[in-house]
Order: structure tokens, then sequence, then C-alpha cells
């Protein structure tokens, strides 16, 4: 007899961003339940954990991801009563109760023997692979976020001092490049302004390497003379290889290995990933990883098969109920210019939604449930289900999800179908299922 897992068949239930503030197993309407059912179907159930367990449990950090998001620690139960079983912690909101709420994190779903990769007590905790057993097959993942405000992440542990507990991250630089004119107007600027002076102090005290003739740095931005004008981005050479080395390491160590993403950055157009987060997902898939599990900008973005592997480079909200906490700092209220004494929640978010637009637009409430089939170790199959969180609904309903119909259905799948094209994705629409097609 041989063992289960040398078949290496793997069926994975895909989400996003799980922003969960509430209960979930009060909830009974069908279009709910089925999602349950479906998560429950599949062998890995992933999502992105954008929350701190604990309510508050250490000083709120002075720099948050948006939001301070620390939620009760019975989330979690939630989370795995509607079937979760794979989570990332490595997002813009890990830290945002400092070390103590990630250190928080981390012992909430280690008492609940639920698998989690991408926070640790040091850097290199935070790096390594979680590896979670199955009949099937050992799977590896590693949680990744190129979203970091300051102070949370992760920092290396020596002989002689402690580490810092944090999320892993994956830095990177942004070169603009310009037509020599527009150069030549920034120069003179610098020079007119005591800009150039400042930074080259600065330049000598850091014992910075010089740059080539056609870059120039203005106020920290780096500059390059280019006859196509745009945005540019490279990932961090160290943070790029310090994770790639564990991807290998997981390559060898378990049957199936994925790497969690979680990227704002965007190229101009809002829909694109930013082009340091397409190097890093290749390179992840050419040191071994089965597939990328993207999200982070709270919208859908396009996949990409690379070298018969997925990307999925966003798959949006699976929920997002930041607007029904029950607590945040003072420092929250004094974003919107409100009293922290005389105004409540309620004031922030109606506050919020009137200062940031944005977050009326449906495409935030609009998602997909992904379901990816593995047969002898490659990629076999994915269909999409569209999801939609309440799109229209009152705020205490919004930010749940349930499976979405008729002609919102169509049009999720068509949104999804649109951002794909560009990486010579075909994805098929039959009714309310989208299907990737493949080879």
């Amino acid at each position: 007899m041989s063992f289960e897992a040398e078949k290496k068949n793997l069926e994975i239930a895909l989400t996003g961003d799980s922003l969960i503030t509430r209960h979930l197993s009060t909830y009974r309407e069908p279009d709910f339940l089925a999602l349950r059912d479906f998560l429950h179907q599949a062998d890995v159930r992933f999502t992105n954990l954008e929350v701190v367990l604990g309510e508050a449990p250490d000083y709120p950090s002075e720099y948050c991801g948006g939001n301070w998001l620390g939620v009760p620690p019975y989330i979690a139960d939630e989370l795995s009563w509607l079937g979760f079983n794979l989570f990332s912690t490595a997002n813009n909101h890990g830290g945002d109760f400092g070390t103590g709420g990630v250190l928080s994190t981390l012992r909430e779903l280690a008492a609940r023997r639920l698998t989690h990769a991408g926070a640790g007590e040091n850097l290199t905790k935070a790096r390594q692979p979680a590896y979670m057993d199955l009949s099937p097959g050992r799977v590896a993942l590693i949680g990744v976020t190129s979203s970091i405000p300051h102070g949370h992440a992760a920092g290396e542990q020596r002989q002689d001092m402690i580490g810092r507990p944090g999320v892993n991250p994956l830095r990177h630089e942004i070169t603009y490049h310009v037509r020599q004119d527009t150069m030549d107007g920034l120069k003179r600027v610098a020079e007119e302004s005591g800009i150039a002076e400042a930074a080259a102090q600065r330049a000598k005290y850091r014992k910075e390497k010089p740059l080539s003739e056609d870059e120039y740095k203005f106020l920290e931005a780096k500059f390059k003379v280019s006859d196509t004008p745009g945005i540019h981005s490279a990932p961090s050479p160290k943070d790029l290889e310090d994770i790639l080395k564990w991807v290998r390491d997981a390559r060898r160590q378990a049957e199936f290995c994925f790497v969690s993403l979680h990227a704002h950055d965007s190229q101009v157009v809002n829909t694109k990933p930013a082009e340091f987060v397409e190097i890093f997902c290749r390179a992840a898939i050419d040191a071994g990883a089965d597939g990328i599990f993207g999200h982070g900008p709270h919208i859908l973005r396009g996949i990409e098969i690379y070298k018969g592997k997925p990307i999925f480079y966003s798959l949006g909200n699976f929920m997002m109920q930041s607007s029904t906490m029950q607590r945040v700092p003072a420092a929250m209220y004094q974003v919107y210019d409100l009293d922290p004494f005389a105004s409540t929640l309620a004031d922030i978010w109606d506050a919020r939604l009137q200062k940031e637009l944005i977050r009326q637009n449906r495409i935030y409430y609009e998602s997909d449930l992904v379901r990816m089939s593995m047969k002898n170790g490659q990629l076999a199959g994915i269909t999409l289900h569209p999801t939609h969180l309440g799109t229209e609904s009152a705020r205490p309903q919004q930010g749940r999800p349930l499976l979405a119909h008729g002609e919102m259905a169509t049009k999720i799948l068509g949104d999804l179908q649109q951002l794909s094209a560009p990486y010579g994705t075909r994805i098929k629409i039959e009714g309310e299922v989208g299907t990737v097609e493949l080879g």
C-alpha cells in the first residue's frame, strides 16, 4: 500500500482579506451557509487574517494600517466555524497594537491549533513556513507583506539581543522615470531651495553609494532620465533572497508550497499590481511555490498562470467589517477632526465615508471565492464563484459575504475576466461560475 499523499491531489478554497469584527455563526441565509459548505468541501481553506486577536491587547501603535483593528479572540473561533484552516498574518494591520498585539494573535491561533504564517516573535520566525499535515499531503505556507506601517516589521534576533515580534516584510524601491527637461527642473528646484545641499550632507554622513549620471535623488525619491516616463519598482534584494530561501526550503519539506502576499501597491492604474509585486510573485514560483495567494488592495486584480502555476494578484475582500468596530484609539477620531470625547464610533465612519469617497465604490464589496484543484502535483482546475458583501446594504450588514446571483454575478466574473486578460489568462463564464482555461 502507498501513502495517499503520493498522489499529490489537493483541493483548495481561496479567499482574500478577512477583516472580521463580529460573530458569523448566528446567521442562516442560504447564500451565506452555501459559502460555509463550499469551504468545508476543500482540504485547504485559506484567508488573510487582517485583524489583531485580543481586542486592544497592548498599547495602540503610533502607526496603524489605516485603522486600529483589535478584535475579541472568539473571532478565530468564528473563522474556524466557517471552515478556514490556513491563515496569513502578514499584512498592514498585524502590528496595530505593537509587539504585544502580534504575540496575542500568535497565542490565540496556536491555542486553537490553527495553521498560520507571516508573523513571528522575530524575523526568522516570521519568515519561516508554516506546515499543515493533511491526508492528501503536507502543505507549506509562507506569509509576506509589502504593506508595512512604520514599526510593524519583525526584527532579527542575535545571541546578545532579543528580536522584535512583527510581520514578514518585503520592502521595495521605487524609481520615477522622467524626461531630461523634467530632471533638469528638479535639479534647479533642489539647488535654489537648499534641498541639494542638505541631500549631499546626508549622503556623506550615510556613506551612500553614488548614483549613476542619469539618476538623481530628490526629497528621498529616486528619479531616472528616460524617454518613457513612468513609475518602476523592484523588490529589496535582501528581503527577496531571504524570503525565497524559505520558499526553496519549503519545497523540499512538503508536497505543496504556497506563498501569501499582502500588497496594496499598484501601478498608475489601481487595478494593476506594482511592478515589484509581479517580479516577486514570478520569482517565488521559480523558487518552487505552487501558487501565490494575493490580497491587500481590497479589490480584485487579475490572475496570471505563470509556468503552469497560478498567481492571484488580489482576491479582494472576503469580509470587510471595519465600520462596526466597537473601540478605536483617540488618534482615530483626530484623523477625521473629531473630538475623541464628544464623538462616537458612528461619527467616525460617517466622516470616513465622506472623506474617502472611494470606499463607497461597489468594487470594494464584490469578490470571488476560488476553488483550485491540483492533480499529480500540477494545477488541474480553477473555478470562480462570485460573492458580494452587501453591496447596497446598510452598515450593520454590509461587509459579510453572500453568494452573488444574476447580473451582479455576471458583472463580477466579467470584471475579473478583463483584469486577467493582460496576463493572457482566459476565463470562461457559464451561468454564475467562471472557469480559468488551462493549457
